[in-house]
């Protein structure tokens, strides 16, 4: 239950903005009615997220925070910007649909590295790790829907209140890509 609730909260620690901006940037483009849709969205970043974990306590990957810290607001910035663009996540193209959801696994990936240098620490010397490594990841999608079901009931109160989609795009696209791009700055490499 540990291993759910550190998931959990990882997912949601507001110390850790960057998960839940990046969501929220993901979703710029949902509401309520495409629960699903934006669930599976959140899935396949937390497959990318789970794979670099999983390298990590294999001692596969070993990353450099400075470099990680820069990429995470990164993915952000990219996925906001693709909001303002107009790219709508809900609408587009079958290829452009896959492209997402591979996009999507990818910053998982980024995210992740963020990530393993406390997990492999935390896993060191501990060969059983995968069913920690899976409860751990049941808690970030446990995470991940309580913020999607925040964000997207809110999302479609404003729908309701006639906020046009391409209005909330704009919007949450450009306050996430605002706050993202303080956090590339904060973290720039030198």
């Amino acid at each position: 239950m540990k291993d759910i609730i550190l998931g959990a909260s990882h997912i949601t620690d507001l110390s850790g903005l960057d998960h839940i901006l990046f969501l929220i940037a993901l979703a710029a483009s949902f509401d309520l009615t495409k629960l699903g849709r934006m669930a599976l969205l959140a899935t396949a970043f937390t497959l990318g997220h789970s794979l670099t974990l999983l390298l990590a306590g294999l001692d596969v990957v070993r990353s450099l925070i400075v470099y990680v810290e820069f990429l995470i607001p990164l993915t952000i910035v990219i996925t906001a910007a693709l909001q303002i663009s107009g790219v709508s996540l809900v609408t587009s193209t079958k290829f452009a649909k896959k492209s997402i959801y591979l996009f999507t696994v990818l910053f998982g990936l980024i995210h992740g590295l963020g990530f393993s240098s406390f997990y492999r620490i935390s896993t060191s010397g501990d060969s059983s790790f995968i069913v920690p490594l899976l409860k751990f990841n049941l808690g970030i999608e446990i995470g991940q829907l309580v913020i999607l079901l925040v964000t997207l009931s809110l999302f479609s109160l404003g729908r309701s209140l006639g906020i046009h989609e391409r209005s909330q795009q704009l919007v949450v696209g450009g306050a996430t890509l605002s706050l993202a791009l303080i956090m590339v700055i904060e973290n720039w490499p030198i």
